[in-house]
């Protein structure tokens, strides 16, 4: 028995380092915002979330359970005002002479700004050649620096068709869930959702993504605490060890957990139980006692789905009279799974468990023993205390 005990112990605590805790990362699409046509918010709406899914990640209905969001906006490009801000010692791109930036226009779509040290570069066609510029103005070609030389003959090619219909910009940025930090965004110009738009949607999908952890621990989950408290009532039905079997033990239960890990949690509680005892060696009598029942538990913590809390523990109690009726194993073993479902701040349990004594119980006086093996289930209401710190699993 000790061996099969001391095995189902060491099993429970390995499945736990494998089984928990650490879940994907959860992302919520929200419909496409914006002003942009009805047929175009659902073809974002359905790619965001199939990329979402084929880059492995969970996709979640409700903002308030996700980690992170993918926020699309569609705008008809016409009319939209790039707001290109400079620090004070940065002169704005209207007052600089054209010969610092090249043939760049005022307001260049899309926008071009250095700031924070970061240079944007871009190719330009200038004097039969390509050169590069950047909005900060240095190290770039001047105009007329080099000699002209001849223009190559080129092929003539057809100007290439312009899409019928009007302009638009998508938008997309990844939201942190829980400060509302927006980590980036990208655009896209589109005129008609095409198989080239679907391919820069999953490369910007990609790209933002890569970014953000694969798996994180919850946060603000309502079974992530440091301290858990638990009342619960019991109906714990003994048997004698020989013939006999009392069903009339009840008792209440109050319990309290410290949650040391996120897999593992200590135990304590205080029970009072009724002693309900008939012997076949003392036929016609009946003898009531209660008892005070002191446990100390391991518990093992799995975080099923986001409304379940599953956690299987054993321990040992220690047991003392009351009335003096009887005197009870000092010492007994038990071992049970607590079942919890979220319900308000807290959890309904259920917790059925077995227990048997470690020594013989006796009457108080007589000389008659019997062995107490008790199967108890306790339903009750379980809530905790101090949510711990999210922490992100590093690559």
């Amino acid at each position: 028995m000790k061996k099969v005990s001391l095995f189902i112990v060491l099993f429970l605590a390995v499945l736990s380092l494998f089984g928990q805790n650490f879940r994907e990362a959860k992302i919520h699409v929200p419909p496409i915002d914006g002003a942009g046509r009805a047929e175009d918010n659902v073809y974002f709406y359905k790619q965001l979330t199939y990329e979402v899914i084929l880059q492995y990640h969970t996709v979640v209905r409700s903002r308030n359970g996700s980690d992170f969001i993918l926020k699309g906006t569609i705008e008809p490009l016409n009319g939209i005002e790039f707001d290109i801000s400079y620090p004070e010692d940065e002169t704005p791109v209207e007052n600089v002479p054209v010969h610092s930036f090249g043939p760049v226009p005022p307001r260049p779509i899309p926008p071009v700004k250095t700031s924070m040290n970061i240079r944007e570069f871009f190719s330009w066609e200038v004097d039969n050649g390509i050169h590069f510029f950047d909005a900060s103005g240095e190290d770039n070609y001047v105009p007329g620096s080099v000699p002209l030389l001849p223009p190559a003959a080129q092929p003539e090619v057809a100007a290439a068709p312009v899409p019928d219909g009007e302009e638009y910009i998508f938008k997309l940025e990844l939201i942190n869930s829980r400060t509302a930090e927006v980590l980036s965004g990208q655009s896209i110009i589109y005129y008609n959702p095409d198989a080239s738009v679907n391919e820069l949607i999953s490369i910007i999908v990609y790209n933002m993504l890569s970014g953000i952890p694969d798996e994180v621990e919850p946060e603000g989950d309502w079974r992530d605490k440091w301290f858990f408290f638990d009342i619960c009532a019991l109906w714990a039905p003994r048997y004698d060890g020989k013939d006999s079997i009392n069903f009339l033990n009840f008792g209440v239960k109050m319990g309290a957990e410290l949650h040391f890990t996120s897999f593992m949690s200590l135990g304590i509680g205080l029970q009072l139980m009724q002693e309900f005892v008939v012997l076949e060696t003392l036929p016609g009598e009946e003898f009531r006692d209660i008892l005070i029942e002191l446990p100390v538990s391991m518990k093992f913590v799995f975080k099923l789905s986001d409304y379940f809390l599953l956690e299987p523990y054993g321990g040992v109690s220690f047991n003392f009279s009351i009335m003096g009726v009887t005197v009870p194993s000092t010492m007994s073993w038990f071992a049970g799974v607590q079942f919890g479902v979220k319900a308000g701040p807290g959890a309904i349990v259920i917790n059925p468990r077995f227990a048997m004594d470690f020594y013989k119980s006796m009457l108080s006086g007589r000389p008659n023993e019997y062995t107490r093996i008790c199967m108890q289930l306790g339903i009750g209401y379980k809530f905790g205390v101090y949510q711990k710190v999210t922490r992100i699993r590093e690559y």
